[in-house]
């Protein structure tokens, strides 16, 4: 028997989940009051989106590259110089701040005071200190366009979410 790729193993974890998360999605009730939008909307079409992605993931062929032997050992020359140099050098890019695990964790507790300081902050404040210090610690050092998109990003949102669909979202130190 052939052996699957690991697309294949995947999409059928994703399958799997989907159909339950449908189910549970399914189960949500309708509110007594006609509404265009209702709350259980958003899960059902997630699930059926989340239900055929699996489905063409399953489906997506294995693309095996054709190389012309002279471009494969151009690229193995390349390479072997690529690691030479590496190390040779001193690696810091994998160190300190920028090491994988420390991102992660810095990536955690910037969440979490994200969500202690949501309430007081409001959804506005909260969110443009939260994009603006990611987007800042992971490389992206233009501090005027950052601010222009964190900024206009989090009105947006605050604007579609209150004024377009009615959820309520904490103002807290804004006046609106």
């Amino acid at each position: 028997m052939k052996t699957w790729h690991v697309n294949k193993k995947i999409a059928v974890i994703l399958f799997i989940f989907s159909v339950a998360y449908l189910i549970i999605a399914f189960q949500i009730p309708s509110f007594s009051i006609p509404r265009p939008i209702d709350s259980d909307l958003f899960p059902k079409v997630l699930g059926m989106s989340m239900l055929v992605l699996s489905v063409l993931l399953f489906f997506e062929k294995k693309v095996e590259p054709v190389v012309d032997m002279e471009e494969e050992e151009k690229t193995l020359e390349e390479v072997e110089e690529v690691e030479e140099a590496a190390e040779s050098e001193d690696n810091t890019e994998e160190t300190g701040w920028k090491h994988p695990k420390m991102q992660v964790l810095i990536t955690i507790v910037t969440l979490i005071v994200y969500i202690v300081l949501f309430e007081f902050l409001g959804f506005v404040l909260s969110t443009i200190g939260l994009l603006y210090f990611l987007t800042f610690y992971y490389g992206y050092t233009r501090h005027l366009i950052n601010g222009i998109v964190t900024v206009s990003v989090s009105v947006g949102f605050y604007l579609i979410m209150t004024k377009g669909l009615n959820v309520y979202l904490p103002t807290g130190l804004l006046p609106f």
